[in-house]
């Protein structure tokens, strides 16, 4: 590591080979994807749960894929950016997945917040009915 964190990220983007490595872009698409996945369906808890079911198995599956992937890397890469301790994977796939997760965590607050507005309004409704007949 080096002295700033702009540093450390410059560092970080230079290492990587844009012009071969391709995949890259790929698994990029693939985020963005999620997102978009995330913000369409932004008012249906339900896709929202099985989005962050995805999301979750693929961090509980992160250091098997990184491994995967540090044995095969030959196949899809010109150069081994998995290291042991999963720096490159932990950046490119699980810091933006966790972004996502917290997305669909306020989102599903949101919602949830909503419900409990309808449910007031109908109640208060209710009540408003009932002293009106009695």
């Amino acid at each position: 590591y080096t002295q700033s964190f702009s540093e450390d990220v410059q560092a970080f983007v230079h290492a990587i080979d844009w012009r071969s490595d391709l995949w890259i872009f790929g698994l990029f698409l693939v985020e963005l994807v999620d997102v978009l996945i995330i913000v369409i369906n932004r008012r249906s808890w339900e896709r929202l749960a099985t989005v962050f079911m995805v999301n979750t198995a693929v961090l509980a599956c992160a250091e098997r894929l990184n491994s995967l992937a540090s044995s095969n890397w030959k196949t899809f890469s010109s150069q081994d950016y998995f290291d042991q301790a999963g720096v490159f994977a932990s950046v490119l796939v699980g810091l933006p997945l966790l972004l996502c997760q917290f997305l669909i965590v306020g989102f599903l607050l949101r919602e949830a917040a909503c419900m409990v507005i309808r449910v007031k309004r109908l109640e208060l409704k209710e009540a408003k009915r009932k002293a009106k007949n009695e």
